[in-house]
């Protein structure tokens, strides 16, 4: 994935920019810059924590139950 991908994939995983700053050490204006395509080379490290946060969510997502599952749970 391209830097300005993985900033797009974690906006729409619900982060805000200031939770990925916090995640990955990028400053918000940077991250802002990055999602919006105005960075035409990132920095290796930014990138590097850049996937590292995107495969974090991904693992966090994948360990959230079910909306069905959640549902369920909660009428027991």
């Amino acid at each position: 994935m391209k830097p300005r991908e993985l900033v797009l994939a974690l906006r729409a995983m619900g982060l805000t920019q200031k939770q990925i700053e916090q995640r990955t050490g990028i400053p918000q204006p940077t991250i802002s810059k990055i999602g919006l395509g105005r960075v035409a080379d990132v920095m290796s490290r930014h990138y590097v924590a850049l996937v590292a946060a995107y495969e974090q969510r991904v693992r966090e997502e994948t360990l959230k139950p079910a909306p069905e599952a959640r549902r369920r749970s909660a009428k027991r």
